[in-house]
């Protein structure tokens, strides 16, 4: 009895761990994303991106950022009140509220906004699968 009450335990803080080591994965991508955006760098936008979503809406998201980092001179994004909910080890869901600043014609403009994100992980690796 006494082994099977260990067991359970030891289970539930491998778990648990894993869980901690998704979400760091997870809010290191956000800030790669943010980096990104700030960097006006596509190339980099897109390689966080997940492959499926890239052949589908993905790609029209690409398409707009691009206009973004064109449109104006520069961007800067940052996020807070981020609550990251891993699913199961390959799929997870991120609310945050984002904070995007643009710079044209001597003035910088903000959004702020709350989203959702889907992130999917293939090989390892986590990717941003949706809710851009």
């Amino acid at each position: 009895m006494i082994l099977r009450y260990i067991f359970i335990a030891t289970v539930f803080i491998i778990t648990a761990c894993t869980d901690d080591s998704h979400v760091q994965n997870i809010q290191t991508l956000l800030e790669a994303r943010n980096h990104s955006i700030s960097q006006q760098s596509i190339e980099k936008y897109t390689s966080l991106l997940d492959a499926n979503y890239l052949k589908h809406e993905g790609q029209h998201k690409v398409e707009q950022m691009a206009m973004v980092f064109t449109r104006f001179e520069k961007v800067q994004m940052g996020s807070r009140n981020q609550e990251i909910r891993i699913l199961d080890d390959n799929h997870a869901i991120c609310e945050q509220t984002y904070i995007l600043k643009v710079f044209a014609d001597g003035d910088w403009r903000k959004i702020v906004q709350r989203e959702q994100l889907t992130f999917s992980r293939t090989d390892g690796v986590w990717k941003i699968s949706g809710g851009l």
